[in-house]
């Protein structure tokens, strides 16, 4: 249910609530009038409900934030709901340069919006934060260009469509995410400094990807420019 649907309820409820107790009683014969205070202690609560929960849905609107990945900038950031940057990273992307991933090899980090899938403690990258690689445009052009088929087409759609990772074994790709450097040598961390080391997915430094998880959980919108 929307905000304005939400908050119009409550303003009718009140509104009959008060149109109720300003109108004079009327008699009648019979046992109806016993379902009056009924009616009226049903009113009252549900007047009282509709703001709570108006509140509750405008309040977690307002915390919503998504992560916003800047390929050619090298940055990764937490921007909230109302476009203040909360947070910003540094990163290092695919090694296959700018522009889109177009296919399984090509080392390139996607373009889009995508949503967190899951998370992977103790992976050769430390930690990795998979996203719903590909998406439904990803899955629409792979079918145009005959990467994959119809059912591969429709078994991707499928999965997003009920919040589920893809198929990673297509001609698409997959295992696309944020991840952390692993060992993290001197010559390491100089070379995430400098250079675009991945396979496609999103790297930063240990610690950052530990500091970065405190703004994630599953479903959280994370948006990729070239």
């Amino acid at each position: 249910m929307r905000n304005t649907d939400l908050r119009n309820s409550g303003e009718l409820t009140v509104k009959i609530f008060q149109e109720m107790g300003g109108r004079k009683p009327t008699r009648r014969v019979g046992s109806d009038n016993k379902y009056y205070p009924i009616l009226i202690l049903v009113f009252i609560m549900i007047s009282l409900i509709v703001p709570i929960l108006v509140s509750s849905v405008v309040g977690a609107e307002e915390s919503t934030h998504h992560i916003l990945i800047s390929k050619s900038s090298r940055k990764l950031s937490v921007v909230s709901a109302k476009g203040i940057t909360l947070k910003t990273y540094s990163i290092a992307s695919g090694r296959g340069g700018p522009g889109d991933k177009y296919r399984l090899g090509d080392q390139k980090t996607p373009i889009g919006r995508y949503k967190v899938a899951g998370f992977k403690p103790n992976s050769d990258f430390f930690y990795f934060i998979r996203l719903n690689y590909p998406n439904e445009n990803d899955a629409r052009r792979g079918l145009r260009d005959k990467l994959i088929n119809k059912r591969q087409y429709d078994s991707i759609l499928e999965a997003l469509d009920n919040d589920m990772t893809p198929p990673q074994d297509t001609k698409l790709g997959g295992a696309i995410g944020i991840h952390g450097i692993g060992d993290e040598s001197q010559s390491k961390i100089n070379m995430h400094n400098t250079l675009d080391w991945t396979q496609g997915c999103i790297a930063l430094r240990n610690h950052e990807v530990e500091d970065l998880l405190a703004f994630l959980s599953v479903g959280i919108h994370v948006v990729i420019k070239d």
